[in-house]
């Protein structure tokens, strides 16, 4: 949550056209590389308390305001969530079907660490992205998380 912080912080900081320039990446732009982390993430909460939903697309959020009202109203129920763990929930199995339509089963730590690690990989594409379009890309290394909290 943290780094999705920062990376909305970043994105709001430069013009607006530039959110949307085609970058030739994964979800074809800043805009559509930060409303795919916020998908992603709505996607593996609703996962892990039981309420899966449709995948949410790039699409349904337009711009840069609409990705932020998303995660502001996605936080709160992912930190409650965190909060709430016990370590032998971290064990439980999680079952999920894929988009692609593929079963899954695997104990709730790993989905967990698979999230983190998701929306990590795509951040660093944001990075890649904002610097290639000449703007300053936050820092989000983990040990500036820790230095400063």
């Amino acid at each position: 949550m943290w780094a999705d912080r920062q990376h909305l912080d970043a994105l709001a900081r430069i013009p607006a056209e530039h959110l949307v320039v085609p970058t030739g990446t994964s979800f074809g732009s800043l805009l559509g590389t930060i409303a795919h982390i916020l998908g992603s993430e709505q996607v593996w909460l609703s996962r892990f308390v039981g309420a899966p939903i449709d995948r949410p697309e790039e699409m349904d959020w337009p711009n840069l305001d609409s990705v932020r009202a998303g995660f502001e109203e996605l936080w709160p129920g992912m930190e409650f969530f965190l909060a709430s763990l016990t370590p032998a929930q971290l064990e439980i199995e999680l079952a999920w079907i894929s988009r692609g339509g593929n079963s899954y089963r695997r104990p709730l730590w790993q989905a967990l660490v698979h999230m983190s690690h998701h929306s990590g990989y795509h951040r660093g594409q944001l990075t890649t992205m904002l610097r290639q379009l000449g703007h300053r890309a936050p820092s989000t290394d983990l040990i500036g998380y820790f230095a400063n909290h």
